[in-house]
């Protein structure tokens, strides 16, 4: 399949990781992408070339699929945007994200 295949008029767009979830859980002959953190009894995490879909995984990554989550602005942020900024790149802000399914952007600096 060449970059400008079409797979199927048929796809089905989601506007969250959510919402993918529900769609692969509720038809058999599903499949989507979501993040690891969202991963639950409902849907399984695939293989990719005999590589399991773990957090050590992607963080060392021989999983080949991942992507970052990126913070975007139209401008440098200021204020409470800087502060919230600040906070998720701190060590609490770091754990929270790892609480919640997140591999933490310090774990993965130079990687």
């Amino acid at each position: 399949m060449g970059k400008t295949t079409e797979i199927t008029p048929r796809a089905i767009v989601q506007d969250s990781n959510g919402a993918v979830r529900q769609l692969v859980a509720d038809d058999p002959n599903a499949i989507g992408f979501i993040s690891l953190g969202l991963v639950n009894e409902k849907v399984k995490a695939l293989e990719l070339g005999g590589v399991a879909a773990t957090r050590e995984n992607v963080e060392n990554g021989s999983y080949k699929l991942s992507r970052p989550f990126l913070f975007v602005s139209l401008s440098e942020p200021t204020g409470l945007t800087k502060e919230f900024v600040d906070y998720i790149l701190s060590a609490e802000g770091q754990e929270i994200l790892m609480n919640e399914g997140l591999i933490p952007s310090s774990e993965r600096v130079g990687k």
